[in-house]
């Protein structure tokens, strides 16, 4: 799924720029509004976003197996899973821009976003698959 993985890309590459500069706006000490509430943003966007990515491609491609949003969703998840542990690797186990104490609850809101994917194209899938082929 090529289409999946450039989309992941995208979204990886998307955030990542608006997180380095204004992460700490967001997920810093001192911002206004609370982490948590940013963060449920964030990840019902995501849900949101890939869900209706994922239906409107697997209704292109003509999916109707469980497996093809299962790959999809592995797709879109896999290039940001990637390059977000590159990024903690690199940079000390940190986000870059975020201070040490930030990085742990941005982790922690990544990790939910991407299960936020996982489940927005797992749930597109299950939609377009008739009923007599679930499992």
């Amino acid at each position: 799924m090529r289409v999946g993985l450039g989309f992941g890309f995208v979204i990886w590459a998307a955030a990542t720029v608006l997180i380095v500069p204004f992460g700490h706006f967001v997920f810093g000490p001192d911002n206004a509004l609370p982490v948590w509430l940013a963060s449920g943003v964030i990840i019902a966007a995501t849900f949101a976003g890939v869900y209706w990515f994922s239906r409107v491609l697997l209704g292109r491609l003509a999916a109707t197996r469980l497996e093809d949003g299962g790959l999809l969703a592995v797709a879109v998840c896999l290039p940001g899973l990637v390059l977000d542990g590159l990024l903690y690797a690199f940079n000390g186990g940190r986000y870059p821009g975020l201070e040490p104490a930030a990085s742990g609850v941005m982790s922690a809101g990544l990790l939910l976003a991407y299960a936020a994917a996982l489940l927005g194209a797992l749930l597109a899938a299950r939609r377009r698959v008739p009923e007599t082929l679930r499992s």
